[in-house]
């Protein structure tokens, strides 16, 4: 079998999860609006008093929209979410790390790890606040896709005291930690999903 070419591969993932967070979160503030693509008229003077009319179509197949306020606010709001959970994944893979290079104290790592797991089912609670769109109907459904990732996030977390503890030799915590990653990876794509989706926009 090869080696795992990096012994910590959970630190990779929080500056590709925040980047394109971040990414997404600029697009909607500052692109709210689409520019209105419309029929236009110019009169031009034909002389003898006659005028003609041009008239300039949109480009076929295409069909611009403004983006509803809520939708917008939405989007800001779940990716704020998306980078809070990052930080919260960065510093439980430090604590996992810490403890994987013995820098930490046993009872330090499971009482620094209990406090992050309290910090992610806060974290989960908070997504209660969370206004989904009323302006169109897919997104309540978008929203229930996000929120069955957000606890499938919750539940990996929960298991890795319980793989700390484990007497095994760090085999149970590795695969949490390593379940928690993938949890929160999938739960990034789904953000990522509902922030690139551009309602009523065809080419």
């Amino acid at each position: 079998m090869q080696p795992n070419p990096d012994p910590k591969p959970g630190r990779w993932i929080l500056p590709v999860v925040i980047l394109a967070m971040m990414g997404f979160a600029w697009l909607f503030i500052n692109a709210a609006e689409d520019p209105t693509v419309s029929a236009t008229e110019t009169t031009v003077n034909g002389g003898s008093g006659a005028t003609t009319t041009t008239t300039t179509l949109p480009p076929s197949g295409t069909t611009t929209t403004t983006v509803p306020a809520d939708i917008l606010q939405y989007n800001v709001d779940i990716t704020n979410a998306g980078i809070a959970m990052a930080g919260l994944q960065e510093t439980i893979n430090d604590a996992n790390n810490n403890w994987e290079d013995r820098t930490v104290l046993y009872a330090d790592t499971v009482t620094i790890l209990q406090g992050l797991d309290a910090d992610v089912k806060a974290w989960r609670a908070g997504l209660n606040d969370l206004v989904v769109p009323s302006s169109l109907p897919e997104y309540a459904d978008f929203h229930n896709i996000m929120i069955a990732a957000a606890a499938e996030v919750v539940r990996t977390s929960s298991a890795i005291v319980p793989g700390l503890q484990a007497p095994d030799t760090g085999e149970a915590r590795r695969a949490a930690v390593s379940a928690f990653n993938g949890a929160v990876t999938a739960y990034g794509n789904q953000v990522n999903t509902i922030a690139a989706y551009r309602p009523g926009t065809t080419s």
